[in-house]
């Protein structure tokens, strides 16, 4: 596998990076990291604040695996100057801004502000990237943290950043979730939270928003998988539509994208332990079941 190439399924997890125990547990569902699993692509969160430490076991299977920026504007410490990125941190640094919060500002009189700041702290994230992953730049895979991008703010941000650096996309995520296999697949309806259908029409919408301004976008993403059961890709869920999903994509002649977030860590390694929330997403004992699927598959 060369940096840019992608397989016809990519078996992803987000998150790679917290912790040097985590990171190398993501890995340890890969097969071509001398795991076992199906896993064949990470997205790689440079803000975290164990990143330096995290890095050089990816570094050590570069060409096995392919590895993503997840790019981070939600949670955590910023990789820029926080005095130039006001809107996004508050005087510590951290993010400040929730889905719903960026998602206003994106839509009001501060948009330009904010499209530039958000292009500052990208353009930051993606020089820690590239110093790490320097042939990234002529194969950049991309994606977000909360499928954040897909806020129209922040996708005019990312695609600036990425321009003034010169990168050539190779693969960007679209998280729009098509909803057809799901229809072909009634057994796992009930098992789909509401909350999570409402994820699924907002980024579908969004994305009918964004996909004006990329114009290639079927060459460079995939059909995606990870929005109904974000949390819950269980191996019996994600072998009851995986056909489905796989005939969607074949006959789209573009890859499948499955989401995973395997690797659970402690409450004290969270990015923000104040974000409730996701702290419970991190140190969720599904993590570890979202792992097992991987194998399984």
């Amino acid at each position: 596998m060369t940096y840019a190439q992608a397989p016809d399924i990519i078996y992803h997890a987000d998150d790679y990076g917290i912790t040097p125990a985590q990171s190398e547990l993501i890995l340890s569902y890969a097969k071509a990291c001398g795991g076992t699993g199906t896993l064949n692509s990470v997205s790689v969160m440079v803000n975290a604040p164990s990143f330096s430490e995290s890095i050089p076991l990816l570094q050590k299977h570069e060409g096995s695996i392919l590895a993503s920026l997840h790019v981070n504007v939600v949670e955590g410490p910023c990789c820029a100057d926080p005095k130039s990125i006001p809107l996004l941190v508050d005087d510590k640094g951290v993010f400040r801004q929730s889905f719903a919060s960026m998602l206003k500002l994106s839509f009001g009189s501060q948009k330009a502000e904010l499209t530039n700041q958000l292009a500052t702290e990208i353009g930051a994230q993606l020089d820690r990237h590239l110093a790490a992953l320097p042939h990234a730049k002529d194969a950049l895979r991309i994606d977000s943290h909360q499928h954040f991008h897909l806020i129209p703010a922040v996708f005019d941000a990312l695609l600036r950043a990425v321009e003034e650096r010169g990168c050539t996309i190779a693969f960007l995520r679209i998280p729009a979730e098509p909803v057809l296999p799901f229809l072909k697949t009634p057994r796992v309806w009930l098992r789909i939270p509401a909350i999570n259908w409402i994820k699924h029409w907002l980024l579908n919408f969004l994305w009918r928003m964004d996909k004006k301004k990329l114009p290639n976008y079927q060459v460079i993403s995939a059909v995606f998988c990870g929005i109904n059961f974000s949390g819950h890709m269980t191996p019996e869920r994600v072998a009851a539509v995986l056909p489905a999903f796989k005939a969607y994509a074949r006959k789209r002649d573009m890859p499948l994208e499955l989401l995973f977030h395997p690797g659970a860590v402690p409450q004290k390694d969270a990015l923000n332990p104040k974000l409730t929330g996701f702290v419970d997403f991190y140190t969720s004992p599904l993590r570890g079941i979202e792992g097992e699927a991987l194998r399984s598959l």
